[in-house]
């Protein structure tokens, strides 16, 4: 398995993720922008409403808040898969889920890279 480069928006992802903890948002969710890593600095209850409350939608990507902690290795990966994502043309955001779905992706490439594919079969891409 190729290593995983900490990024800067990685850290900054983390970074944010962990003051969501600190603050007593674990539950919540945040927006994180793809571009950066950074957020609005809002934890909303519901993914609908940190959705909703994005300019755009597809520059961010939504993270339930965990109870634990968010490292930035952690965080560099999961950035760079909600990219990838992005860019094969898949929507991961849909503010009218009631089930608050979340990506769980795999760390092993070949892994996500089949997930990847599984996901944009079924989404007729």
């Amino acid at each position: 398995m190729p290593e995983i480069t900490v990024t800067e928006a990685g850290r900054r992802a983390s970074d944010v993720v962990r003051q969501a903890i600190v603050d007593g948002y674990p539950g919540f969710w945040v927006a994180l922008r793809l571009s950066d890593g950074g957020s609005d600095g809002i934890a909303y209850t519901s993914k609908r409403d940190a959705v909703r409350y994005q300019l755009h939608e597809q520059q961010c990507a939504y993270l339930r808040v965990p109870r634990d902690d968010a490292n930035p290795k952690e965080m560099s990966r999961w950035l760079e898969i909600h990219r990838m994502l992005y860019d094969k043309g898949l929507r991961l955001a849909d503010p009218d889920d009631e089930a608050e779905r979340e990506v769980i992706a795999p760390w092993k490439v070949e892994d996500l890279d089949a997930a990847v594919q599984n996901l944009m079969r079924r989404a007729g891409l």
